[in-house]
């Protein structure tokens, strides 16, 4: 079997893109793709805090609630991978990002890193990090990255102050932390 080429998506409105452009890549190689989420609460919020989610009866974890908001997101994107032909398999976690995607390639010992740049710049960039870019220095295995490409219907003015990945649990959980 052909190492898995691992694909990080953040579930901003460019993942499906980054996943057209991926599966192509697998498909010439024939190669499966990991598809990888990492959950990062925000700072001051413990994976371990119970929540009300507002579906469940009694409160779950931060840690049960980003998986469960990240099988619902994950699901189209496998179900478009899938009917490409492309082997596809998914794989969760929790913590720093860049951490968590270079220690998932390690273990799962992928064949390459496929991931998104939203191409900040300058301040932004400063004062965000880049996670591409960290991935880029410290990966054991090749990495590709692709750009966005900013789009009319995007909400945000570029690529570079897009904040699309923020799901509604992540701003819920961000505004835990700000009382």
């Amino acid at each position: 079997m052909t190492a898995p080429i691992l694909v990080p998506v953040d579930f901003s409105d460019c993942s499906p893109i980054l996943l057209e452009e991926v599966t192509r890549f697998a498909q010439a190689f024939a190669a499966p793709l990991l598809l990888l989420h990492v959950g990062e609460p925000p700072r001051g919020v413990s994976t371990s805090t119970r929540i009300d989610d507002g579906d469940s009866r009694a409160p779950i974890t931060v840690a049960d609630a980003l998986e469960r908001d990240a099988r619902a997101r994950i699901t189209p994107l496998v179900d478009a991978v899938r009917r490409a032909g492309v082997e596809v398999d998914v794989c969760f976690e929790l913590g720093p990002i860049a951490e968590r995607v270079l220690s998932v390639a390690h273990a799962r010992r992928v064949a390459m890193i496929v991931m998104g740049t939203h191409g900040r710049r300058g301040l932004v960039r400063v004062a965000l990090g880049s996670i591409a870019e960290e991935v880029l220095r410290r990966a054991e295995v090749p990495v590709v990255t692709v750009r966005s490409q900013h789009r009319p219907s995007c909400a945000a003015s570029s690529c570079a102050t897009c904040s699309g990945d923020r799901t509604d649990l992540d701003r819920a959980l961000g505004a835990e932390t700000q009382g």
